[in-house]
């Protein structure tokens, strides 16, 4: 994490398989339901229409070997809508919807980027346990820059 920013962050926070990660609220342009396949909810082909906007997705599922991604979801996902370094929107699919929450950032360890990892794995930059109520959850925190990272080396 950034070591300019405040002591708390704004961290939106999702659920994919059995894994959480996380998203500084600030890289996230938004969150929305996902339109249905008669409207440009092509989820399956891996892109989605909004508007005037085509949004390419990142399959968390497979990047992670986390299974495959649910192929017909029987209620419309949430989207969320990134935007990568060459203004190329992005979106991660979400079965529920995100939570937003404050987190101190010295909750947030860093994880090694060890070149022997292979390149997705060094897609995550932090790692952080949070507990509620006597529940604990890990959170993955993903690094933008190294998600995106491949836009610029193919532009």
């Amino acid at each position: 994490m950034d070591k300019t920013l405040s002591k708390i962050a704004k961290m939106i926070t999702f659920k994919i398989a059995a894994h959480w990660f996380a998203l500084p609220m600030a890289a996230v342009l938004k969150i929305v339901n996902c339109p249905p396949v008669d409207q440009g909810g092509i989820v399956n082909l891996g892109m989605v229409q909004l508007g005037a906007h085509t949004i390419h997705l990142l399959d968390l599922h497979s990047t992670f070997g986390l299974g495959s991604a649910p192929s017909a979801l029987t209620q419309t996902p949430f989207l969320l809508v990134l935007r990568g370094s060459q203004k190329k929107l992005w979106g991660i699919v979400l079965e529920a919807p995100p939570d937003l929450i404050d987190l101190p950032n010295t909750l947030f360890k860093s994880v090694s980027t060890d070149k022997r990892f292979s390149p997705k794995k060094q897609w995550i930059s932090h790692i952080a346990v949070i507990s509620k109520q006597d529940i604990s959850r890990t959170l993955l925190l993903l690094d933008l820059k190294a998600v995106f990272q491949h836009e610029t080396a193919t532009a």
